[in-house]
């Protein structure tokens, strides 16, 4: 860069300096994920490198730092609607598909941590799979694990969306499902938008139908996961389930 454009301020940069400015930017921001890892880089960082699948060119910072002061964490960024995310000035239709692509290849790569794994060994990354698909949902959302003989996760499903504090369920149903995918045994994931995990009555009601519909077929309910805000609760745990 020129001296002289070292001296101007930024919107009295030419066309030549800005981009050897974002282009110099740009290369610090890889190399720092390159050489010290994702750990160490700030939120709207890790949100340019996104923006820069789109961008080519383009300053990408201050679109960056907008999509973090409007969601507040990058997960929320990617757990976005469309139309939220379209809203922010900016982001076009490109943007939003990247974004997408992202959350979804994250969504698929801890979804294969779990898939023929026995529960008791991947609690903990069932745990990171269940918290990123569901803990910045507006609205409740009821997904089963279904689980094999010997307790491995052979696949999961929402079988219900409901409103932002409640969300119908069919213990029949639940039933049906696990024999349909011939499973052994399951568990119940769902979670509050308010952030708070802890069992409504009605969690606990329906959880005890559930278990009962489930023994006359021989299958087990192994536990009840409620997923807030950074935590959760089980129902095992909690002594819910014996």
């Amino acid at each position: 860069m020129s001296e002289q454009a070292q001296k101007l301020p930024r919107n009295a940069l030419t066309n030549h300096d800005q981009k050897i400015l974002h282009e110099g930017h740009r290369e610090r921001v890889y190399e720092k994920l390159m050489y010290n890892g994702y750990s160490t880089m700030l939120d709207y960082e890790i949100v340019e490198l996104i923006l820069y699948l789109v961008f080519k060119r383009q300053d990408t910072k201050p679109i960056a730092k907008t999509l973090i002061k409007r969601f507040g964490t990058v997960d929320k960024i990617l757990s976005a609607s469309p139309q939220d995310l379209l809203s922010i000035e900016g982001v076009g239709k490109a943007a939003v598909h990247a974004i997408k692509i992202i959350d979804a290849v994250i969504k698929s790569s801890l979804q294969s941590k779990i898939i023929k794994r026995s529960i008791i060994e991947c609690f903990d990354d069932v745990l990171k799979y269940c918290r990123t698909n569901m803990q910045n949902l507006t609205a409740e959302e009821f997904r089963i694990l279904f689980l094999n003989g010997v307790r491995e996760v052979i696949g999961d499903e929402v079988v219900r969306k409901g409103t932002i504090d409640s969300v119908e369920v069919c213990p029949r149903e639940i039933v049906r499902q696990c024999i349909e995918k011939g499973a052994k045994g399951f568990i119940l994931v769902h979670n509050h938008p308010s952030g708070d995990p802890t069992p409504s009555v009605n969690d606990v009601y329906v959880t005890k139908r559930i278990k009962e519909a489930a023994d006359i077929f021989g299958i087990d309910l192994h536990d009840h996961i409620v997923i807030g805000d950074c935590k959760h609760v089980s129902f095992r745990t909690l002594g819910l389930i014996e």
